[in-house]
């Protein structure tokens, strides 16, 4: 399965389901940053993981602090334009309230 982002990536393999740019956010509506890129399976045209920016990240840090999801984790909103993020996806973020800077509070 070769993987590789979806912007290093010429042709259209991908491109239906290209979400970048679009809100994360949890289960519960809270927003938790902007895909920044795709990881798509080249052989089946299919995204494997997206890289989320998280909310407030330093703009000339962005490789150092994405997060990495398995799209599989995740569902569509098309009419919002945003990817919710499954309960799974958010339990390995932390177990309290989620904020992506680096902080989680778990009082």
């Amino acid at each position: 399965m070769p993987l590789r982002p979806l912007s290093s990536i010429p042709h259209d393999v991908g491109r239906a389901l290209d979400v970048r740019g679009w809100s994360v956010v949890s289960r519960d509506g809270a927003t938790l940053g902007t895909v920044a890129e795709l990881i798509v399976d080249v052989e089946l045209g299919a995204p494997v993981y997206i890289n989320i920016e998280p909310v407030d990240a330093d703009p000339g840090k962005v490789d150092e602090c994405w997060i990495r999801v398995p799209f599989r984790h995740t569902s569509l909103d098309d009419d919002s334009c945003r990817v919710v993020l499954s309960d799974m996806a958010t339990l390995g973020l932390g177990t309290a309230s989620i904020d992506l800077v680096g902080r989680v509070g778990a009082d």
